[in-house]
């Protein structure tokens, strides 16, 4: 096969970069409610996506799974998502557990309400179909219940998660625990695309209390603590807090944001140094895409750069063609350092979970 090209444009990848918060924020047409316009415009971008508003897709291939998608996200059931949130507060649930990733005991239980949020405010920004507007607004509104229970159920203000706050105190203080910056990161995009799609503004006052939250804990950690916290899997907080900021124009979003720059993986990117062998390739995807999101904030050619080099790096060294998925699951495997390598070998760093057994597959079935 060919070789993946040695240089990726910048104005292609920048493009790219940006058209995650361009498909809500930049224009909402059709059916679906537009919200307010991001108050900051991006730097550095030359081309934005449609909205999905926009776009409808024709009889075929991708409208037949987009029809099986939709007839998941009508199947399932939020008072099951909701489940853990609601007892993590103190707050009674009839519904059955989830079980896998989701179970009551599995440490990264909630992200997929996170990820709901987000599919919901997608199709009916796509479909203009209310039921996955009225299935979005009911999990902000139970959330938001959830949330104004934090100080009651004994965490801080603002907090809200299905796991108690004590998994920061982990986090923090360098003791095992499967990924908590994960898990919130999932439910903070999927409250910004809530609001950014289908116009609920009490998911972006929920969003603005968990940022607020975020900036308590991230404040009284020194540089160093911060950064050791980073060798927990965070997933896109600095993306998340970027395109808040962006949205509201509050420079202490975007403070926040910066704490979750990773220098050990952004200094070498910056400096055009390959240091990737042996770290989670999903740990470290968006840490990339907030600092794209990052430049087009700020316009610092820094974050410009740690981009295009990851790019590059990746698609030269780091990648390889296959007929099927690897064997194992991929969480806790790494790519070779060989393009003509044999692809994947067990590793665990960049990942920092409180397991090395693979854990169960989500199932909310």
């Amino acid at each position: 096969m060919p070789e993946p090209p040695r240089s990726v444009s910048r104005r292609t990848l920048l493009a790219a970069g940006a058209a995650g918060l361009a498909a809500g924020a930049l224009g909402a047409l059709g059916t679906a409610r537009p919200a307010a316009a991001a108050s900051r415009p991006d730097i550095g971008v030359a081309a934005y996506a449609f909205p999905l508003t926009a776009v409808r897709l024709l009889g075929g291939p991708f409208a037949a799974n987009a029809g099986r998608t939709h007839s998941y996200l009508s199947f399932l059931d939020p008072d099951r998502l909701l489940h853990t949130f609601r007892r993590n507060v103190g707050l009674a649930s009839a519904a059955t557990p989830c079980g896998g990733w989701e179970s009551p005991t599995t440490e990264l239980r909630g992200h997929s309400t996170g990820h709901l949020l987000s599919a919901l405010s997608q199709a009916y920004a796509s479909t203009g179909t209310a039921a996955f507007k009225s299935k979005s607004d009911y999990l902000v509104t139970e959330l938001a219940g959830c949330q104004a229970r934090a100080t009651t159920a004994g965490f801080n203000a603002g907090y809200l998660s299905a796991f108690p706050e004590s998994f920061i105190d982990r986090v923090e203080a360098r003791r095992q625990v499967w990924a908590p910056y994960y898990t919130l990161h999932k439910v903070m995009a999927g409250l910004l695309d809530a609001h950014l799609l289908t116009g609920n503004a009490q998911a972006l006052t929920v969003l603005l209390g968990m940022a607020a939250w975020v900036k308590l804990r991230c404040d009284r950690l020194s540089y160093t603590q911060r950064q050791n916290m980073l060798d927990t899997e965070f997933g896109g907080m600095n993306e998340v807090l970027t395109n808040l900021y962006q949205l509201t124009g509050d420079p202490a979003h975007l403070a926040t944001a910066q704490d979750f720059d990773h220098a050990e993986v952004f200094d070498p990117l910056a400096a055009g140094t390959d240091a990737l062998n042996g770290y989670h390739a999903n740990t470290q995807i968006p840490k990339v895409i907030g600092a794209i999101r990052e430049y087009h904030a700020t316009g610092t050619t820094r974050y410009r750069d740690i981009a295009v080099a990851f790019w590059d790096i990746v698609t030269r060294h780091h990648t390889y063609a296959t007929w099927r998925c690897p064997p194992a699951s991929s969480r806790a495997r790494r790519p070779s350092p060989s393009p003509s390598g044999s692809g994947w070998t067990p590793s665990t760093r960049g990942r920092g979970s409180s397991t090395s057994a693979p854990a169960p597959r989500p199932t909310c079935s």
